[in-house]
């Protein structure tokens, strides 16, 4: 354990003793309880600061274990170990703490906002909306709040109040702020209007530069009927940073542009990752589909299966693995794989 942790914890068992009721002993005995209180929050923050996630859920616990904590203090204490148990995955214990939160201070709009992020986290749409609704309404003039409203609109499917957020954003951040620049391209992309988000993205590189922003436009450019444009901006990053959303533009690119051998080349080159194989099965059927499309049909198979050990229960990629088993000779393979996709999904057309 490294030293300052170790130096945080002994302070947190210390002063933690003054914090719940009869544990005061010795230099700290007779210290009024806010400020034992206080000196507990400062002890939680210091091990929030240092990462260490499950001392300062536990120290927070334990101030809050005193009835006497002030309520000031008390939704302070609940906030803390609310996110330092969200970061350990711990997430229904953590629902718990920042529901406190937003009890012990309602009028706090990071209350709030904290509750809405985990409620996405646990996708509980609803009232993670009328979380975030409310974040916004008891701090209307911050731009950040409402940029990420509508970012996690954009993932809900709901363009038209991703849009009217956007909107109002635009009214408190600068014309050249990232986050606005980042929230309105997104919103135009899942608008189906990539053209117009490219002057937004082009500028991105240079005022934040960023391995995503870079994706986004490289993503947007394929999706004007750029590809060449595309694939420059994501070639280079091919064995560094790109994460599994970049690989799949990337290959998308890549065989938009009209050089099978080359997409070919990078989708069997994906099995070399190592650690950083694709997680995504995504990938590795866009993978597949570029062999498919070269009629590299032995290499495709192998890449739609890596796709559906990951997706098993996915059929559009069984059917997939279908027309490359018929395309292979090996029909009564084909013939088992089709009554899997029926059994997945029941009114499906074969062709």
């Amino acid at each position: 354990m490294p030293a300052n942790i170790r130096f945080l914890l002994t302070m947190a068992a210390l002063l933690g003793a003054a914090a719940v009721p009869n544990a005061g002993a010795g230099a700290l005995r007779g210290v009024p309880p806010r400020v034992a209180h206080q000196r507990g929050l400062a002890v939680v923050d210091s091990l929030t600061t240092a990462g260490a996630w499950e001392a300062a859920a536990a120290r927070a616990a334990a101030v809050l274990a005193d009835d006497g904590v002030d309520e000031d203090l008390r939704w302070l204490l609940h906030q803390r170990a609310g996110l330092a148990l969200q970061r350990l995955g711990r997430l229904d214990e953590a629902l718990v703490h920042l529901e406190q939160a937003v009890l012990w201070g309602p009028s706090e709009a990071i209350n709030h906002r904290n509750l809405a992020t985990l409620l996405v986290a646990l996708d509980r749409r609803g009232r993670a909306t009328a979380e975030y609704g409310l974040a916004c309404d008891l701090d209307p003039s911050n731009c950040a709040v409402r940029v990420e409203f509508a970012h996690v609109l954009v993932d809900f499917g709901q363009h038209r109040d991703a849009r009217a957020t956007r909107a109002a954003a635009e009214t408190l951040c600068g014309p050249d702020d990232p986050l606005l620049l980042r929230a309105r391209s997104r919103c135009r992309l899942a608008s189906g209007d990539p053209a117009a988000v490219l002057p937004d993205l082009e500028r991105l590189p240079e005022l934040a530069p960023t391995p995503e922003s870079g994706q986004q436009l490289a993503l947007a450019r394929l999706r004007a009927g750029r590809p060449e444009a595309a694939r420059l901006l994501l070639a280079p990053r091919w064995q560094g940073d790109l994460d599994d959303q970049g690989l799949r533009i990337l290959l998308e690119a890549d065989a938009a542009v009209g050089d099978p051998a080359h997409a070919v080349s990078l989708a069997l080159a994906l099995g070399e990752g190592g650690a950083r194989l694709p997680r995504d099965p995504l990938v590795w059927s866009q993978a597949a589909l570029v062999c498919l499309g070269t009629g590299r049909d032995s290499e495709g198979l192998i890449l739609i299966d890596r796709a559906i050990a990951l997706a098993p229960d996915d059929p559009d990629l069984r059917q997939n693995r279908v027309i490359l088993l018929n395309r292979l000779g090996r029909a009564e393979e084909a013939a088992q794989e089709w009554a899997r996709v029926l059994a997945l999904d029941p009114g499906r057309d074969p062709d």
